[in-house]
């Protein structure tokens, strides 16, 4: 009778762990996982929970890698080479994750017999607002030394001031600060051939217009 009962256990187990493995396979979409991981020169410490940390001005640089696609042979088609994709929680004190907006750029990628991967940086962008503030004080400081060092006689007009905020706004590249995670989906074309993640906190280290001498700071009132 013990027999049966132990032989019963055994066959819940085996259901439990195939729904388990169904379930994981179907939240990542079926996709096979990548291995991402932050690269040393990115990170300037490590928080208590030896979370890596980065700058606020510094690039966040991830590398993904999957399983190879096989040799390349001849008269396959043109092979292009990996990109990536990112989806960033901001983690909150409550532990509670909110959904803010991340952007990829694509830097390299390698391959060798096992695997291929791709090399990208993350930038996670400042809020709206905080992003036109800082548009504008560069600006300000910008139009502050011209005119301190005689390179026009007079102030910008507002046509002119409120365009160079809009050039200024897309050049900003200071990353929004907190505690963050991110699932980065490894791409070929459009093809999703493995998702993994990444774990951060960005610190303040200063702001985007602070690369500005300080005597061209403007005042804050």
């Amino acid at each position: 009778m013990n027999g049966f009962v132990a032989e019963g256990r055994r066959s819940l187990r085996y259901i439990l762990l195939a729904q388990l493995l169904f379930f994981a396979s179907a939240a990542f979409g079926g996709e096979k996982p990548a291995i991402c991981e932050l690269a040393s020169k990115s990170i300037v410490g490590r928080s208590s929970s030896e979370i890596p940390q980065v700058s606020n001005l510094g690039d966040i640089d991830i590398k993904c890698g999957v399983a190879s696609r096989g040799s390349f042979k001849a008269g396959d088609p043109p092979r292009q080479g990996l990109r990536a994709s990112t989806t960033a929680y901001l983690v909150l004190p409550d532990g509670n994750k909110k959904l803010v907006a991340s952007e990829v750029n694509v830097s390299g990628g390698g391959a060798d017999l096992e695997r291929e991967w791709t090399d990208f940086y993350v930038h996670i962008p400042l809020e709206e607002a905080e992003r036109d503030a800082e548009a504008r004080r560069c600006q300000c400081k910008l139009e502050k030394s011209l005119i301190e060092k005689s390179m026009i006689g007079e102030p910008f007009t507002s046509d002119a001031r409120e365009q160079q905020v809009a050039k200024l706004r897309e050049l900003i590249s200071q990353h929004r600060t907190g505690h963050f995670q991110f699932q980065c989906r490894v791409l070929d074309g459009n093809r999703v051939l493995g998702i993994g993640s990444v774990e951060l906190e960005v610190l303040y280290k200063g702001r985007f217009c602070d690369r500005f001498s300080d005597r061209d700071q403007p005042s804050d009132r």
